[in-house]
C-alpha cells in the first residue's frame, strides 16, 4: 500500500528557505507534498487527518550532501593525514579486489544512510567507486539499502577508461610493469559496456532512489568517455559528478597532460552544463571560475576531506561573488571519518577567515545554510522539488528541538543551525512526508539489527581490508616518488 497523510503543522517555526528570517507558521503536508505553508491555516476545509504541535519545534529544508562516498565505509577511522595522490591508491589498492559480497554492500550503505539521517541529511549524492570486476548484485544493493532506508539519494557507479597510473604526472614512467599487470586479471568493461550499463540504471532507478553519472576525473578518462558521457546527461537529464582541482598536484596535470588547465580542458570538450558538478574545486583560479560562472556548472565543496588529505582550502568567497552554485559534501569516510554535513556546515563557514581579512566579503551562516539547501539541490537538478519548503514541493524537511541547548537561548536561526548544532537537538527527518528518522532512530529499518550485523560480520570485513594492505604496501614507494617529482616540478 502506497502511503498517505494529511498532517497538519501547528505554530512551528519555519525556516522556509535559508534567505528568509524564521516565522511562526503551520505547515500542511498532503501524501509526499507540501500542500499548504502559512499563519493559522484553516482546520475546516483542509480534511487533516493528523495534527502535530510545532510550538517548541523548528523546521528547516532538507540538507543535501552534495558528494558522498559510501564504498569506503568499513575503512572510517584507517588513516590520518596523508597527501591525495598517496591515499587514493593506498586505502583501497586499485590493482586488487576486495571481494565484497552483496550483503556486506547493502550493510556499509545502510550504516553509511543511517549516519546520513542522523545529522539531517535528507537527500545524498553517493559517488560509488565499485572497483573491479562490476559486480550488478553489488551495485544493487547500494541502490536497494537507500531505499529502504526512505532517504532521497542519486548514486553513481563511477568508471575511468585509463589505468590509474595515467592520472597522476610521471607514474607511468616509475610504477614497474610487474605492478601494472596486477591490474589486468580483472576484466574490466569497456567504455560502451560502462554506458551501456550506466543508461540502463538510469532507466531502472528514477524516483526516490535515483542514477547519476559518474566519470572520476578529467584526467583519468579519454576524451571519447568524457564526450560520451555528456552526452548520456544530455539524452537523460542526469546530472554528472567528476573530481577537479582537488589538489596542487591537480593544478599541475592540467599543464602535465594537456597544456591547459582541467577547467579548461573540460570547456574546450564542451563538458561544462548546468548537470556538471565540479567536485573540490580547491586549486581553481579565477579564471577557471569565471568559466564555470558562465556555464553555470555547479561546485561541490568539500573543507574536512581537503584538509584532512592535505589539499587545500577552496576560494569558496569567489566562488559566491561569481554566483556559482555551490553545494556542500562529506567526501570519504576515511578522508573525513564523518558523513555529519552539520560539522562540513561549520567547517565551510570558518575556512575562509583564514586567509581573507577582510570580513566584509566571507561568507555568512545563511550562504552556508544555502549551499546545504538549495545549493545541494541544485547540483541534483532537483532544485524545482527540494531545497525550500514551499507549496508543491517535496516535503523533505528536519525538525528540531528548540528547548535543546544548541537553540537555547534561540538568538539567530542561521547561526545557531551551521555553528551550534551537530545533530543532537533533531527530533525527526522526514523525506516526500514519510518520516525516515525519529527520536534518535532509523524508522523504516532495524537499527540494532544492522548493527548486530556488522558486529557480527567485522572479523571477515576487516580481513578483506588486510589482504590488500600489501598491494597498497608495494605501491607506496612509487607514489611517494611521483608525489615528489610533482612538487619539486612545482616548487621551481
Amino acid at each position: 500500500m502506497e502511503f498517505y497523510m494529511k498532517k497538519l503543522i501547528r505554530n512551528a517555526l519555519i525556516l522556509q528557505d535559508a534567505a528568509t528570517p524564521a516565522k511562526r507558521l503551520d505547515m500542511i503536508v498532503e501524501n509526499d507534498k507540501i500542500s499548504a505553508i502559512g499563519p493559522h491555516l484553516e482546520l475546516t476545509s483542509n480534511n487533516i487527518e493528523q495534527i502535530e504541535d510545532g510550538s517548541n519545534s523548528l523546521i528547516i529544508p532538507g540538507l543535501v550532501n552534495a558528494h558522498l562516498h559510501s564504498h569506503d565505509r568499513f575503512d572510517k577511522g584507517r588513516f590520518g593525514t596523508i597527501p591525495l595522490e598517496i591515499w587514493i591508491s593506498l586505502y583501497n589498492p586499485p590493482t586488487i579486489s576486495r571481494q565484497w559480497t552483496p550483503r556486506e554492500c547493502y550493510l556499509r550503505t545502510m550504516i553509511s544512510g543511517i549516519e546520513l539521517l542522523r545529522s539531517g541529511t535528507t537527500m545524498v549524492i553517493d559517488d560509488v567507486h565499485h572497483g573491479m570486476p562490476f559486480n550488478n548484485d553489488n551495485i544493487e544493493a547500494v541502490f536497494q539499502a537507500y531505499k529502504d532506508l526512505g532517504i532521497r539519494a542519486q548514486v553513481s557507479v563511477s568508471h575511468s577508461d585509463k589505468p590509474f597510473w595515467e592520472g597522476i604526472p610521471y607514474l607511468n614512467q616509475l610504477l614497474p610493469d610487474s605492478l601494472k599487470k596486477r591490474q589486468d586479471q580483472y576484466q574490466a568493461p569497456t567504455s560502451n559496456e560502462v554506458l551501456d550499463y550506466w543508461e540502463k540504471m538510469a532507466l531502472k532507478w528514477n524516483g526516490i532512489v535515483q542514477f547519476v553519472l559518474s566519470p572520476s576525473g578529467p584526467q583519468r578518462c579519454s576524451e571519447m568517455f568524457l564526450q560520451d558521457t555528456w552526452s548520456l546527461s544530455e539524452k537523460h537529464k542526469l546530472p554528472v559528478v567528476i573530481h577537479v582541482l582537488e589538489t596542487q598536484i591537480q593544478q599541475m596535470s592540467g599543464d602535465f597532460f594537456y597544456q591547459k588547465s582541467l577547467v579548461e580542458y573540460m570547456n574546450d570538450l564542451e563538458l561544462l552544463t548546468p548537470r556538471t558538478n565540479l567536485i573540490h574545486g580547491v586549486w581553481m583560479t579565477n579564471q577557471d571560475l569565471d568559466l564555470i560562472a558562465a556555464n553555470n556548472s555547479c561546485i561541490v565543496h568539500c573543507p574536512a576531506s581537503n584538509l584532512k588529505l592535505a589539499s587545500g582550502i577552496a576560494p569558496l568567497e569567489e566562488m559566491i561573488k561569481r554566483d556559482i552554485t555551490v553545494g556542500l559534501g562529506t567526501d570519504n569516510h576515511n578522508a573525513n571519518d564523518s558523513a555529519n554535513i552539520l560539522e562540513t556546515m561549520k567547517l565551510a563557514g570558518l575556512l575562509p577567515t583564514i586567509n581573507n581579512q577582510d570580513y566584509q566579503n566571507l561568507p555568512c551562516a545563511k550562504d552556508i545554510l544555502h549551499m546545504a539547501t538549495a545549493g545541494g539541490a541544485n547540483c541534483a537538478s532537483l532544485g524545482d522539488s527540494i531545497g525550500s519548503l514551499e507549496v508543491g514541493k517535496q516535503a523533505d524537511y528536519v525538525v528540531f528541538d528548540l528547548n535543546h541547548s544548541s537553540f537555547s537561548p534561540l538568538n539567530d536561526v542561521a547561526n545557531q543551525i551551521v555553528y551550534s548544532e551537530q545533530g543532537e537537538a533533531i527530533k525527526e527527518v522526514v523525506v516526500a512526508g514519510k518520516p525516515v528518522f525519529k527520536d534518535g532512530s532509523a524508522t523504516q529499518i532495524d537499527e540494532t539489527k544492522i548493527f548486530e550485523e556488522l558486529r557480527e560480520s567485522v572479523t571477515v570485513i576487516q580481513q578483506k581490508i588486510a589482504n590488500t594492505i600489501p598491494t597498497g604496501q608495494a605501491l607506496e614507494p612509487y607514489l611517494k616518488e611521483a608525489y615528489l617529482k610533482c612538487m619539486e616540478q612545482i616548487s621551481k
